[in-house]
């Protein structure tokens, strides 16, 4: 079903309107339905309201944002050394011998890292933040940790 978005006023409490209308009888078979829907409601200033982890742009095109709940995180493979981002939720590592470092400590932020590789890597805190008290966390293959900031250390959990 293609959605092909007319330029109309959106008025509030409108819901959805099939086209034929269902009291139109059919013959019987695959029968084609358009359904149009006002997805949202808009105020007196004629701002588009829609949900948390939605967005739509000035055009009418709506869209899933990461925010609002998503239950997706960002994944980065990477196999050499490798400062985490922002952005950044579980990290990888693909080969071994190498250095992961945590970004400068956010309170609350959280991290998964993750040995993906056959050797040992290195994670470590950047800025003179420790990890449980080190400086570093060896990972051996195939093993990993969340990690979480408390304001003054990374902790695992």
């Amino acid at each position: 079903m293609a959605y092909n978005r007319q330029p109309q006023t959106v008025l509030a409490g409108t819901a959805l309107k099939q086209n034929p209308s269902p009291g139109i009888t059919q013959p019987a078979g695959i029968i084609p339905v358009t359904l149009e829907c006002e997805i949202s409601t808009t105020t007196g200033l004629g701002v588009v309201q829609v949900g948390s982890g939605l967005s739509i742009t000035p055009l009418g095109v709506l869209s899933a944002t990461g925010s609002g709940g998503s239950n997706f995180v960002n994944v980065k493979l990477t196999d050499f050394s490798y400062s985490i981002t922002a952005t950044d939720s579980y990290v990888g590592a693909t080969s071994n011998n190498i250095v992961i470092t945590l970004p400068a400590g956010l309170l609350g932020r959280v991290y998964y890292v993750k040995n993906q590789s056959g050797g040992n890597i290195k994670v470590q805190g950047s800025g003179g933040e420790t990890i449980d008290g080190s400086a570093f966390q060896t990972l051996g293959s195939n093993s990993g940790f969340m990690v979480v900031f408390d304001g003054s250390r990374w902790n695992i959990l």
